[in-house]
């Protein structure tokens, strides 16, 4: 029955309480009716309200009574239900429908709490986060439901990595909001981000999967990618690949490169990018050289910058720092040291300071001038203290310029070159056979070879030898194989030629007036035994000692009979006992066990090792060693 219906009835509110009041809250009913509590409380008590209507809501009675849904402006203020505790009614829980996803739960206790101290007059009501999420679950929501949008967490399982989904927020790619603790992504957003993933080719393989067999344990290959030095290399930035990812995306390559490179880091052969420029370490040794960079002064960076100077930007020190030898790069990093003052050399040489000026002025020792001060190197210091801190001034220090040639190599202009540039002291015997003749000093003369080197041409020659002689020599001698050849190693091939490694077998018959099948012979019976050299293990050799046996062998060869059948061998006795060859030479040397020698090594009495054997096993501590087939035999017979 609507209002009107009541209206034309006389508005007969007693009527309406008898029809739709059983049961129903009496507040909500004097509230709709405008009459006392009391009043409605009263006629409820007589029982006459029909109890077939059900129990009614204060939203079903204002419809009943007015004809219309309430609106939010026709609820009573919420009642105090218990002590600090306000009753729920429904204009607050759509409130709350419409906060959830939008807002936190602190978020949302703060709005709803201003709306009841507003409607009740109360300045102590209160909606606490509990509070909150009780009425969220009651309703049949989540605290965890957002709306318009994806959490980051959820972005991250649907992609398979939650890094990813970070990296792009970081780089702005993504602009979340934020829904209390959460992160939410709009899902217009969402959509597109996803939509500028760029999937690999059919058939490509990530390119970290193969670091393990590429023996590579850093990060360096994405970076060998950026940097273009991995053929076929593309960046993706895929999804649901389960693979890990960096903010530069996901490296992938063809499968046959793939397959190439595998093969060529087993084999030994260089990767693509050995060798080649990486830019971080350019920027990091940039760094470094700026902040150690040595003075003007320094001849070995002069020397190694060349006419150009050093380098004035970051651009054109990446073009000209890569090419320079290592030891170049060390020196141009290493924290300057102009070298040691002319008094501690001294004292460390136990001499005199005029004598180590004097070793300078005659070139035996080099030195640097620093600001009107003088210094040496450590190096330099060390090695002519370790020659005896000459001066200079004997005629041993002084060779001439016939002899230079001879020993070092050198032209008769290169020498005069020296001489003029200052780079080689020299003077001129005034003295008997000496008047009139150039000399130049011998520790100079060494160092400047040292530091210049020989070409192979050169090298050779030193050696008496011809080039591809040499070419064949200098990999023995662990030569680089790059830049000029030093005199160390020439040296080392010099002395390598001239030692005696020992006699070939062929050299050996000839040596000893017997054929080389008879040499053999004495090597598989043991009388001799051949070497191999370390450069050459395809190369036997016999030493000297071994010929002496070889010609006492051809005065009084031994005579060697075959034992008789029923002796071993060594092998065939360690396994007719079941024990290592070490255990039967034991035996045999503590006289447990009877031995003969044979035409090429000791025979063993095959009965006296089956005896022996026996006893061993029968007191063998390991109990999980398996003694021979033969003896597990016997015993189970």
């Amino acid at each position: 029955m609507t209002r009107s219906t009541f209206e034309r009835a006389g508005a007969d509110w007693k009527r309406f309480v008898v029809e739709h009041g059983h049961r129903a809250s009496a507040h909500d009913l004097a509230f709709i009716l405008q009459r006392p509590v009391e009043e409605i409380s009263r006629l409820r008590a007589t029982g006459a309200c029909s109890k077939a209507a059900g129990r009614k809501k204060l939203a079903a009675l204002f419809q009943l009574w007015h004809g219309r849904e309430p609106e939010e402006s026709d609820w009573q203020p919420p009642r105090k239900v218990r002590c600090g505790e306000y009753e729920w009614q429904a204009p607050e829980l759509a409130l709350l429908a419409s906060l959830v996803g939008r807002l936190g739960k602190a978020e949302i206790a703060q709005t709803l709490t201003a709306r009841l101290q507003l409607l009740t007059n109360d300045p102590a009501a209160c909606r606490s986060a509990g509070a909150v999420q009780n009425a969220i679950s009651r309703i049949g929501m989540q605290s965890a439901d957002v709306v318009g949008g994806i959490t980051t967490a959820d972005a991250g399982k649907e992609i398979g990595s939650l890094a990813i989904v970070n990296q792009a927020i970081h780089k702005g790619d993504l602009r979340p909001m934020r829904v209390g603790r959460r992160w939410v992504i709009p899902h217009d957003a969402w959509t597109a981000w996803k939509g500028r993933r760029v999937f690999p080719p059919g058939g490509y393989v990530p390119l970290a999967t193969l670091k393990k067999q590429l023996s590579i344990r850093s990060d360096k290959l994405s970076e060998f990618a950026r940097m273009g030095h991995v053929p076929t290399a593309i960046r993706c930035n895929p999804y649901g690949t389960g693979l890990p990812s960096t903010q530069f995306g996901t490296w992938y390559i063809a499968p046959d490169v793939a397959k190439r490179l595998i093969a060529n880091r087993h084999a030994g052969r260089p990767m693509p990018w050995h060798g080649k420029p990486i830019g971080d370490n350019l920027r990091a040794t940039y760094r470094l050289w700026q902040s150690r960079q040595h003075p003007m002064s320094c001849k070995t960076c002069a020397e190694i910058w060349g006419q150009g100077g050093a380098p004035r930007t970051f651009e054109e020190y990446a073009e000209r720092y890569p090419p320079i030898a290592h030891g170049a790069k060390r020196h141009l990093t290493l924290p300057w040291n102009p070298g040691l003052p002319v008094a501690e050399v001294a004292q460390k040489a136990g001499c005199s300071v005029a004598q180590v000026r004097r070793a300078i002025e005659n070139g035996t020792l080099s030195a640097t001038t620093q600001r009107r001060a003088t210094f040496i190197t450590r190096t330099d210091a060390t090695r002519w203290i370790g020659r005896g801190s000459p001066a200079g001034d004997t005629q041993k220090s002084w060779i001439s310029l016939e002899t230079a040639q001879q020993r070092y190599l050198f032209t008769g202009r290169d020498l005069k070159a020296f001489i003029a540039s200052g780079a080689l002291k020299s003077k001129t015997g005034t003295h008997g056979a000496m008047r009139g003749t150039v000399y130049v000093s011998k520790a100079q003369c060494a160092k400047l070879r040292e530091e210049i080197g020989f070409t192979e041409q050169e090298a050779a020659r030193r050696a008496k030898i011809t080039v591809p002689q040499l070419r064949e020599a200098l990999p023995v001698v662990n030569w680089r194989g790059t830049g000029a050849i030093p005199l160390a190693t020439v040296q080392a091939v010099i002395k390598r030629l001239q030692s005696n490694p020992g006699y070939t077998i062929a050299e050996t018959a000839t040596l000893i007036g017997q054929d080389a099948d008879w040499v053999e012979d004495r090597i598989k019976d043991g009388t001799v035994r051949p070497l191999r050299t370390k450069h050459d293990h395809a190369r036997l050799y016999l030493s000297e000692p071994m010929i002496r046996r070889l010609r006492a062998a051809v005065i009084t060869p031994r005579v060697q009979t075959e034992p008789e059948a029923g002796w071993l061998r060594l092998g065939e006795a360690a396994l007719e006992a079941g024990v290592t060859t070490a255990t039967i030479i034991k035996w045999a040397a503590a006289g447990e066990l009877a031995r003969t020698r044979g035409p090429n090594g000791w025979r063993y009495a095959h009965d006296a090792v089956r005896a022996r054997a026996q006893t061993y096993w029968r007191t063998s501590r390991f109990h999980r060693a398996t003694p021979p087939e033969w003896l597990r035999t016997a015993t189970a017979s």
